[in-house]
């Protein structure tokens, strides 16, 4: 009686998402092609790319394919009126889907976790030199009284660096101070210090939508490594204060505010746009006009291939398209979780977590943006809104998210 007591094993404790991430490499090592077994359940991988996620690919291969045929809908009588050519940004949005296909399967191949981790401080100083870049005559772009843009033979768009340097520097700090991070001098002051460093170029941009996404990253960063809740209320409401000193400092941003609040009161100036949105949105209905049908991308709803994409395709596929894909961005972002849950160690865990923060923070304010939920920010839609540098640059993330999800599996 007392060898078989002494057989009987204590309940496990359940592992938190942080737990999990400090599990070490060794006892998650892949084995190609097999199961592993580990206290009588089966590990099964999924993998079918270079042993990378299955789901994950799945999915996002089906959202790029969606947006792909969306951005050539939504931007045909534009691209036929302006360039005399109906496939004009259709047939760079292809271009660019190669380009970020090759940055992704780099970053899948080359693209280790543990090499990004050494170079995180050399690259966000590289991003933080290539943003004020914008500023300078003859490298900057100016567009709508906004220099955001760098003249390197394409128009290239250098915030959405820094916001991947960004989640990177985030991820470093916390992997490497995980039992300090309840403390001030830890687990705050090196995010505002970063955070303020990042803001300062983006608004000299005039770019107040990319600082609220650094905003939400940080915070998000810093709530996923265990910052006391003291410190990240302090720090909300000191950013939330310091958002609402800069936007009373902007003419724009507070035209924007005045806009949302009312889109009909200026129909022949900034509220024609949100107001042909919503117009475009309610004409859908459930099942929509059909695909190619919209009547609003006809000089209607400016740059409807762009931002406000998501309206185009309310208004062609209804809400029933709508809602397939918003379903699809939820559990490319749930996968996406789950990778991070499973990672080999901290690092990679928050890595992979702090890029599907951001993403799901991209998707969510722009469908607010669109619905007039709130003020425009000039946020597009990840995989749908036309644009090369945003296009690449998610790409090559994903891949980061599928190098990880190498080393990672789940339970049959």
């Amino acid at each position: 009686m007392e060898q078989r007591r002494r057989m009987v094993q204590q309940p496990q404790k359940r592992k938190s998402i942080s737990d999990a991430a400090k599990t070490s490499t060794a006892s998650r090592t892949v084995q190609s092609g097999g199961n592993r077994r580990s206290g009588g359940k089966v590990l099964k991988l999924v993998r079918l790319v270079g042993e990378t996620d299955r789901p994950f690919i799945i999915i996002l291969t089906i959202l790029i394919c969606i947006g792909t045929v969306m951005v050539f809908s939504a931007s045909y009588p534009s691209a036929e009126s302006i360039y005399k050519d109906s496939f004009y940004f259709s047939r760079r949005q292809i271009f660019f889907i190669f380009l970020g296909v090759a940055s992704m399967l780099a970053a899948i191949a080359f693209g280790d976790y543990r090499r990004l981790k050494r170079v995180s401080l050399a690259l966000f100083i590289f991003a933080l030199a290539i943003n004020v870049a914008t500023a300078v005559p003859g490298i900057g772009l100016e567009r709508n009284g906004a220099r955001r843009w760098l003249n390197i033979g394409i128009d290239f768009q250098p915030s959405e660096v820094l916001k991947f340097a960004l989640i990177l520097m985030c991820a470093r700090h916390i992997s490497d101070n995980p039992d300090k991070m309840r403390s001030f001098r830890h687990g705050t002051l090196p995010f505002v210090i970063l955070l303020g460093m990042s803001a300062v170029t983006t608004i000299l941009q005039s770019h107040l939508s990319c600082t609220i996404i650094f905003c939400i990253i940080v915070f998000a960063m810093m709530w996923m490594g265990g910052t006391s809740k003291a410190l990240l209320l302090g720090s909300a409401a000191v950013g939330a204060g310091g958002l609402y000193v800069v936007l009373q400092n902007m003419a724009h941003s507070i035209r924007r505010v005045q806009i949302w609040r009312d889109p009909f009161s200026d129909l022949s100036g900034a509220g024609w746009q949100p107001v042909q949105s919503l117009y475009a949105i309610s004409a859908g209905g459930f099942w929509g006009l059909g695909l190619g049908q919209s009547n609003q991308k006809h000089g209607f709803l400016p740059e409807p291939h762009n931002d406000y994409i998501f309206s185009i395709l309310c208004e062609e596929l209804g809400y029933f398209g709508a809602l397939v894909v918003m379903i699809l961005f939820a559990l490319l972002i749930w996968r996406g979780y789950v990778i991070a849950k499973n990672a080999p160690n901290m690092y990679a865990s928050l890595l992979v977590m702090g890029i599907m923060t951001s993403l799901a923070a991209h998707v969510l304010l722009n469908i607010a943006v669109v619905t007039n939920t709130i003020p425009s920010t000039g946020i597009g839609l990840p995989f749908f809104s036309y644009g090369g540098t945003s296009l690449m640059i998610w790409m090559a993330e994903m891949g980061v998210v599928l190098s990880v999800s190498k080393y990672s599996y789940e339970k049959e």
